[in-house]
């Protein structure tokens, strides 16, 4: 009886063991305490805020538009840019490479990770999206200087790269998604977090575009992007 009421205790120790297993095995990230280093302005901090709150794990944002954040940046990445992401002694300090990571550690439901099929256009669609988003970053932070397109061809050609981004995602939207399966992914995530921030700095005038707004106004419905939106 000593025996049989061993093996039972084992067997109950196994099948909790597997149990644990089964129920972690797909959230490993959720075990791993996590800083993320970046403004609530940042449209590219803003694609890595939505993700982290769309798997429902907790993160502490190291505000870096403060000088005690600034600093401890700079101490850990060499380019002193943002997002800045670290897991344990996982280090990380590119928006794509951390989207990449969360989604190669964790299963989203309503976002759609790559495949085969579409891998090229999404990647272009994203490349073509962050050249806008850069372009309008350099009109903004010029602008404060002073400096219009008006005075600069180099500024000038930002902004016809903007507008050239904006015609070509145009032609590829089809009711507010890029591909048939009518999920979020990264190429409409690049592309909400770009326009909402181009009005929100009124480096491009969106909210003149009718194709742009009813784009926007599929998309603004989403929890997370609500609550990731920069403080207006």
């Amino acid at each position: 009886r000593k025996n049989e009421f061993n093996r039972k205790v084992i067997f109950i120790k196994i099948l909790a063991e597997d149990f644990f297993f089964a129920l972690f095995k797909n959230s490993e990230i959720n075990l791993c305490p996590m800083k993320l280093y970046g403004s609530l302005t940042s449209p590219y901090v803003r694609r890595i805020r939505f993700l982290l709150l769309e798997l429902g794990v907790s993160f502490d944002l190291i505000d870096t538009m403060t000088e005690e954040g600034q600093k401890e940046l700079r101490t850990k990445n060499p380019l002193w840019k943002v997002p800045y992401f670290e897991v344990d002694d996982l280090k990380i300090w590119d928006s794509h490479t951390i989207t990449d990571y969360l989604c190669e550690k964790n299963k989203f439901s309503q976002f759609r990770d790559y495949n085969t099929e579409t891998r090229i256009q999404e990647l272009n669609l994203v490349n073509a999206i962050d050249g806008a988003l850069d372009a309008g970053i350099n009109l903004f932070y010029l602008g404060k200087d002073g400096v219009s397109p008006n005075q600069s061809a180099y500024l000038k050609k930002q902004n016809d790269r903007i507008a050239s981004v904006i015609s070509y995602v145009k032609g590829e939207l089809k009711q507010g998604y890029f591909f048939s399966d009518r999920q979020m992914g990264r190429a409409e995530l690049s592309l909400y977090t770009t326009l909402d921030w181009f009005d929100f700095r009124k480096v491009y005038p969106v909210a003149e575009d009718l194709d742009l707004i009813d784009f926007m106004r599929l998309h603004c419905l989403k929890t997370n992007l609500e609550k990731t939106a920069p403080p207006r």
